[in-house]
């Protein structure tokens, strides 16, 4: 269960009886909840918005979102044999007690019943300390289960769940990282702390969810500088990744775009990741960029996107998104226009740019250009992997090492069904290293190929290019963190 300090326990106390939520509270639910609202559509195009029991006509379609007239909130639409819908979002109240902070955190959660009515409910489950150690800080009452695997949030009451009895969250997962944090009291309670003049305030009126821990767990009085510097300057959403921009410099070397961007950037708030993108388009399209977004995975990872750019214009990868119904695999497609490079195919030319199969095309040119056992790739493969081997990491049930050879290399792709071989040249001269994830019972077994770049995992496919399980990206994560980029 974890031992939890006294003066952690007395801080619980004192929220538990004495403290009252802060104004607003209670509004701020509220608006909250608005959002866990649908459109019942039942024939001939009648619709129903749930939030203020408004009838209208409307041709979208179930499943996708319309505005309702009346109320002017765009919801989901679904069918009116619908029996039950829930909707989840965390909330966060950032407190601060004997010059503790500590964040609250609450699940908010609204059912649609089998008669189109709401019920809405919000339950306090979790509380973070903050503090300057690696890691976080977290405990949680009796409304978090207890079982392994699997996180419920009771939200009713009675005599087996206790909210005031706290223990220790020692999960190896996390609970929770984000949440919608209550922005009224921020700056009160900030205010003799080092974040005094951050305006992290700001941030949380115009960001929606957030990792307000991240935030306050900065030490460097230089992150905090950029925290204010951003948040000034109206570029909210960026200022929340502060340490994935440059500390100094002027506009062009701190953003990665020349200043004539700043309106447009401001204008929409842009995100780290439509910043990449914006790099990539040098286009001052919002549309243009959220479509791209949905080609960018979880962790920002704009390296297809980069790839595909040296080849065709991403206007014209748009184009063919669209002529795949927004489908397009770019791992593939992007190995395709590097091979069509490599034989000399004119891209300019849509046939050659536009395959109708992918995959099948892929798969052609892959042939035309496998690498052979080439003795020089091979020896330098082989000096490649002894100088990665200190990055071999395992636990009792995974084990990551590089690829040792050439001929590994094959046998990856033979296994895995997928094209790694065709790294070799990439992996020689180190533009990007390959590990071969196993399990630790069965090292000779594929189970999931890796490429790094700078220390970042930028790929990681199981069999037939899927993507790995939760348990294996865990591991890879803590190798990323703890092996690649030494954190303590």
């Amino acid at each position: 269960m974890g031992y939890i300090k006294v003066a952690y326990r007395n801080i619980f106390r004192q929220l538990d009886y004495y403290t009252n939520f802060p104004v607003g509270w209670d509004k701020f639910v509220n608006k909250n909840a608005k959002y866990h609202n649908l459109i019942i559509k039942s024939s001939k195009k009648k619709c129903h918005c749930t939030n203020c029991n408004y009838d209208f006509i409307s041709s979208k379609k179930v499943n996708e979102e319309t505005r309702c007239p009346n109320c002017h909130n765009k919801y989901l639409i679904k069918r009116s044999n619908l029996h039950f819908y829930e909707f989840k979002d965390y909330l966060s109240i950032l407190d601060i007690l004997d010059n503790i902070l500590v964040i609250r955190y609450f699940e908010l959660k609204t059912i649609i019943d089998e008669k189109h009515e709401h019920h809405s409910s919000v339950v306090e489950f979790a509380r973070e300390i903050i503090t300057n150690k690696y890691g976080r800080s977290i405990y949680v009452n009796e409304r978090v289960s207890k079982c392994q695997g699997h996180i419920h949030i009771y939200h009713h009451n009675n005599e087996y769940v206790n909210d005031k009895k706290w223990r220790e969250y020692v999960r190896y997962y996390s609970i929770i990282d984000f949440s919608i944090v209550f922005p009224n009291n921020i700056k009160k309670v900030l205010k003799n702390t080092k974040f005094k003049y951050s305006h992290i305030w700001d941030l949380v009126r115009n960001s929606v969810y957030i990792d307000l821990s991240k935030l306050l767990k900065y030490k460097d009085g230089c992150e905090i500088n950029k925290i204010e510097f951003l948040a000034k300057m109206k570029l909210y959403n960026l200022a929340l990744k502060t340490n994935e921009l440059n500390n100094e410099g002027n506009f062009q070397e701190v953003f990665g775009v020349s200043k004539d961007y700043y309106p447009f950037m401001k204008k929409y708030n842009i995100t780290y990741t439509q910043l990449k993108i914006l790099r990539l388009l040098k286009e001052k399209n919002i549309k243009k960029i959220r479509y791209l977004e949905r080609y960018v995975n979880y962790k920002d990872n704009t390296d297809d996107l980069e790839e595909i750019a040296n080849y065709i214009s991403l206007d014209r990868f748009i184009k063919y998104s669209k002529m795949h119904h927004k489908k397009v695999k770019t791992y593939l497609y992007k190995d395709y226009l590097r091979f069509a490079k490599i034989i000399g195919l004119d891209l300019k030319n849509n046939k050659y740019a536009f395959p109708k199969n992918l995959k099948a095309e892929h798969d052609k040119l892959e042939e035309q250009i496998e690498i052979q056992n080439n003795k020089i790739i091979e020896q330098a493969i082989s000096k490649r992997s002894k100088e990665l081997s200190i990055n071999k990491y395992n636990n009792d049930k995974f084990v990551i090492l590089p690829a040792p050879n050439l001929e590994s290399l094959q046998d990856e792709s033979i296994q895995q069904n997928n094209c790694v071989r065709t790294y070799a040249e990439k992996y020689a001269s180190g533009m990007s290293d390959i590990y071969f994830m196993r399990e630790a019972k069965k090292p000779k077994k594929s189970l999931v190929t890796v490429e790094v770049k700078n220390n970042k995992i930028i790929q990681s496919r199981i069999k037939n290019n899927e993507d790995p399980s939760e348990s294996q990206m865990q591991f890879l994560n803590k190798w990323e963190n703890t092996v690649l980029n030494k954190v303590a």
